[in-house]
């Protein structure tokens, strides 16, 4: 999930609750998931888990008045939260959109075609040949102990997946040359064209990353929606943000947040601050999906069901939010020149959005810290291998 900005650029956190917010977005009970993978969650003490199982980016009946995510922003007068991620499937999603994909009605969502089934990554080399008979006779003995029946590769381990993917050795990212999309999001269907006109140079950019790691390249498609509930495979229930669903490997863009905060203040650092964090926020859910295709963010879920430490639980989840926020550094590092992140863009990214952050060991995304130590890193080497965040010491992932 994405972090959402909250209020004016400068407002230091934490933020009083607006009761405007409140009524907006009442306190409701979590609601009720269904198993995607065959397996119930299980019951742990403490806090329950945020979010469906794969459902990266809302925590669907947060507790509080609004996500714990808090940046700073360089006004004073404090602002309803406003929260964005999602992704889109190309220029054609928005001819869709138009007729109904995204609804005026507040408690509206859309609902994209649902496959139940789980992703799971798939390697690019396939055998060249099937064997063409079956053996004529069964064989007299039995194997002795030492000998075995097959040549099957032995599975590879969760923690190897996360820690050693072939990812982090494919090199640097190469650009695209990307540019900004010209269209400001001042209301619903610009932003959604906005976000559709990023996603194919996402698309362009991590493929042959992905390849060369040995996995197959699978896009995620793109829904927008606007409104208080989100309805689909990874949940139903008040969502505040935009998400990533692995089941259907579908980016859920939350276009009203979007427009909220590009439309709320009339300053030009206000209106910079709104594209860059939102430019950051459907890079960082398509960095879930590059996460679902070379298998860690499966691997990560795993490691993180088997933890029965509320603390260690959710420190697995901070390693696999700021990786995807590090995917997003890789990828507007090598197209800031294109782009251009440059100037007044370049300024908000430097003092509101890289530097902002949970409390340290609080929250699910990570400090002030830990995002520059591996947003801001891979902001400046455009390099996977700058996000591995699985095998590092938990300090640093604070």
């Amino acid at each position: 999930m994405s972090q959402p900005p909250y209020g004016p650029p400068g407002q230091n956190p934490p933020y009083p609750p607006n009761p405007q917010y409140q009524q907006q977005y009442p306190q409701q009970q979590p609601p009720q998931y269904q198993p995607m993978y065959g397996q119930p969650p299980r019951q742990y003490g403490g806090p329950p888990p945020q979010g469906p199982g794969f459902g990266w980016g809302p925590s669907f009946g947060a507790p509080g008045p609004g996500p714990g995510w808090q940046p700073q922003r360089p006004r004073k007068k404090s602002k309803a939260p406003l929260i964005a991620i999602l992704s889109i499937v190309g220029v054609a999603i928005v001819g869709g959109w138009i007729i109904g994909v995204i609804k005026k009605n507040a408690d509206d969502v859309t609902t994209p075609p649902v496959s139940p089934s789980r992703y799971t990554p798939e390697p690019t080399g396939t055998p060249t040949e099937e064997p063409t008979e079956q053996p004529t006779e069964q064989p007299t003995e039995q194997p002795t102990s030492t000998e075995t029946t097959t040549t099957t590769a032995p599975k590879v381990s969760d923690s190897t997946v996360v820690a050693k993917n072939a990812l982090y050795k494919v090199g640097q990212m190469k650009t695209v040359n990307c540019k900004e999309p010209r269209v400001r999001p001042t209301n619903a269907r610009n932003a959604a064209a906005y976000w559709t006109a990023i996603k194919p140079c996402l698309d362009k950019a991590w493929a042959p990353l992905v390849a060369r790691a040995g996995y197959k390249f699978k896009p995620p498609t793109m829904t927008f929606w606007a409104g208080t509930n989100a309805t689909g495979p990874c949940g139903t229930g008040p969502v505040s943000v935009p998400y990533y669903c692995s089941a259907n490997n579908n980016l859920y863009m939350k276009v009203d947040v979007f427009v909220q905060a590009y439309t709320e203040y009339p300053d030009a650092e206000s209106k910079a601050y709104a594209r860059m964090w939102y430019t950051r926020s459907v890079a960082h859910e398509y960095g879930h999906g590059v996460q679902n295709m070379t298998g860690i963010l499966q691997a990560s879920d795993n490691i993180r069901y088997e933890l029965t430490n509320y603390d260690d639980r959710t420190r697995q989840t901070r390693r696999m939010e700021l990786q995807a926020n590090c995917f997003a550094g890789v990828f507007l590092a090598v197209n800031k020149r294109t782009y251009p992140i440059s100037g007044e863009m370049l300024y908000v990214w430097n003092k509101w959005v890289v530097t902002a952050g949970d409390k340290p060991e609080e929250g699910d995304h990570g400090s002030v810290a830990s995002q520059q130590r591996f947003m801001g890193t891979s902001f400046k080497t455009g390099n996977p291998a700058s996000c591995n965040t699985f095998a590092v010491s938990p300090r640093y992932v604070s």
